[in-house]
């Protein structure tokens, strides 16, 4: 069973960087009111949510899992907010050209192939939109045998951790025009206490809910591949701009 299995089944997404990185990328994309906005593998809809209601952005959000795009779509139901979540690949969005204001995603890309996803929300971003994102970056020198370990644990086709140098790059290749590159200091900046304390309860539903899914000695086995990873990554907050 593959990472992406196991969040449908759990229902439970996190990121690095916790919610104090995503309201401070939320910050810098600078939303406004009836915006149409695109969460870029939305999962639950957590910060598809809170985006609409404290910004007043028109949401939509895309996730390859469906039981997780469900899960988004039925949360901004509960809540009486505009916007939907659909089930979508990423690499080839179900969007004309030029759709959207802005565009955000939340460790995402590591799984994709780049440039080649990036090109595609520069292809969905209307002239000028915003497009941001939290990706793991590394904390001093690469170490990519930790890729490999944590992709081989996670089932997945890819799992890549750029250098902030290297992520601009692939940004700028694409067509979108980086104006912050941030390296954070750790994996859990600073948030109000009842944003750490849910991110926490998300933490130990993850954990549990991951480890009904796979044996014990694989899950042990796993949990200490990702916490090397850990140690030498940080999270990094990248804002652009698509070029003329």
């Amino acid at each position: 069973m593959s990472f992406f299995q196991w969040l449908g089944q759990v229902g439970v997404t996190l990121h690095p960087g916790g919610w104090g990185t995503t309201e401070k990328l939320l910050a810098l994309l600078n939303l406004k009111p009836n915006e149409l906005a695109i969460d870029l593998g939305c999962g639950s809809g957590r910060t598809l949510a809170y985006a609409s209601e404290k910004f007043g952005v028109k949401v939509v959000g895309v996730d390859l899992v469906p039981s997780l795009a469900s899960r988004a779509l039925k949360r901004l139901k509960e809540k009486g907010l505009i916007g939907f979540a659909i089930a979508a690949d990423i690499m080839v969005l179900p969007f004309q050209s030029e759709t959207f204001h802005v565009a955000w995603a939340e460790s995402v890309f590591v799984f994709l192939p780049k440039p080649d996803a990036f090109s595609e929300v520069a292809r969905i971003l209307k002239p000028k939109g915003r497009f941001g994102m939290i990706e793991l970056t590394w904390r001093n020198e690469p170490r990519p045998e930790y890729c490999e370990q944590t992709r081989q644990f996670l089932g997945v086709q890819r799992y890549e951790v750029l250098t902030v140098q290297e992520w601009v790059a692939m940004l700028e290749s694409s067509g979108l025009g980086v104006e912050v590159a941030e390296k954070m200091q750790s994996h859990a900046p600073h948030s109000s206490f009842s944003k750490w304390l849910s991110d926490w309860w998300d933490l130990m539903r993850l954990g549990f809910g991951l480890a009904k899914q796979v044996p014990i000695s694989k899950w042990g086995e796993g949990a200490r591949k990702i916490a090397n990873l850990f140690r030498y990554t940080v999270p990094a907050i990248f804002v652009t701009v698509k070029k003329n």
